[in-house]
């Protein structure tokens, strides 16, 4: 059984605040969560993805977010833990697409065959606030 984590430095974005966002907007808000999960974990990536992950989220911040804004507002910080894998193209000739193009290959996908997902909010002071991902391997 393998563990991994990291802290980033601030608490990661609610769902309140990506509602009403342009798309480019919230292009710009996933490729942010992306790189400061890569600058972060750094040295830390598997080299094979875990095929099974318990994914533990604690978002230390000076507020209490309500359930379902905090749970909405860890999907991009899940993406980036994912694994991006090509789609199939049915068309011959068009261009091959990627699902989830900024996942950085932690855990294969976060479906609930390979993802247990848990995401807390823990009260601190202002000054402690971070965001702490826990992923450890589950072993079948």
């Amino acid at each position: 059984m393998r563990i991994i984590s990291f802290t980033l430095p601030k608490p990661f974005p609610l769902l309140n605040h990506s509602i009403g966002q342009s798309r480019f907007a919230l292009t710009g808000m996933r490729r942010k969560m992306a790189r400061a999960v890569a600058d972060a974990a750094l040295h830390l990536r598997p080299s094979e993805p875990f095929q099974k992950a318990h994914v533990l989220i604690e978002r230390y911040s000076a507020g209490t977010p309500d359930k379902d804004g905090l749970y909405g507002g860890a999907k991009f910080l899940v993406d980036a833990l994912t694994t991006p894998r090509l789609l199939n193209v049915r068309t011959p000739g068009a261009r091959q697409r990627v699902k989830n193009k900024r996942g950085l290959g932690f855990v294969v996908d976060d479906g609930p065959a390979h993802m247990e997902l848990e995401v807390r909010a823990v009260k601190c002071r202002l000054c402690e606030q971070r965001t702490v991902v826990t992923i450890t391997e589950v072993v079948a």
